[in-house]
């Protein structure tokens, strides 16, 4: 029985700090965003989260699709990759 509570413990911390990690946690399980670089033209000369974060701001009236995690800093790790 205690066998068994502490796997579902362990299950429970692993879980709760993948998801509470943010993108942090995709970018070293390798879960990367849709890269920038499928789209050069658009995104030409953004090397900062801010290039990112004018267009693709929720509530800005984003001219891109909306990020869901416009809270996260980093966007260049995840969407940046090689295609």
């Amino acid at each position: 029985m205690k066998k068994w509570r502490f796997f579902w413990g362990a299950v429970l911390i692993f879980f709760g700090v993948f998801w509470g990690t943010g993108c942090a946690y995709r970018y070293y399980m390798g879960f990367h965003g849709p890269s920038i670089k499928a789209y050069p033209k658009i995104h030409e000369g953004v090397l900062r989260d801010e290039d990112c974060l004018s267009c693709h701001r929720p509530d800005r009236d984003p001219e891109g699709p909306p990020t869901t995690h416009p809270e996260f800093h980093g966007c260049l790790k995840c969407h940046n990759d090689d295609l």
